[in-house]
C-alpha cells in the first residue's frame, strides 16, 4: 500500500514540476499550444457564426441534384470554338 502511495506522490510531483516549468519559462511548445488553441477557438466561432445554417431555409435542393451540378462538366458553347486555330 505504501509503495502505491509513494508512486502516486512521485508521479504527482513530476507533473507539478513539469507544469511549473511550463508556466515559468517561455517555451516554444507552450507558445505554439496557446496560439493553436486560440486559432481553434476563433475558427469554431466563425464556423458556428457563419456556416451553421443555410441563409434561406426554403432554398433546399435534393442531394442528387447538387451532386450532378457539381460533378458534371459544363457543355461547351457552340459559338466559342478553338480561337487559336483561326
Amino acid at each position: 500500500m505504501t509503495l502505491a502511495l509513494n508512486r502516486s506522490s512521485t508521479l504527482r510531483s513530476r507533473w507539478r514540476g513539469r507544469f511549473t516549468r511550463w508556466v515559468r519559462g517561455p517555451t516554444l511548445a507552450r507558445d505554439l499550444g496557446i496560439i493553436l488553441a486560440i486559432k481553434f477557438a476563433l475558427l469554431m466561432a466563425l464556423k458556428f457564426t457563419f456556416f451553421n445554417h443555410p441563409q434561406a431555409e426554403h432554398m433546399m435542393l435534393p442531394p442528387e441534384q447538387v451532386a450532378h451540378a457539381l460533378l458534371s462538366a459544363p457543355a461547351p458553347h457552340p459559338s466559342r470554338g478553338d480561337q487559336h486555330a483561326r
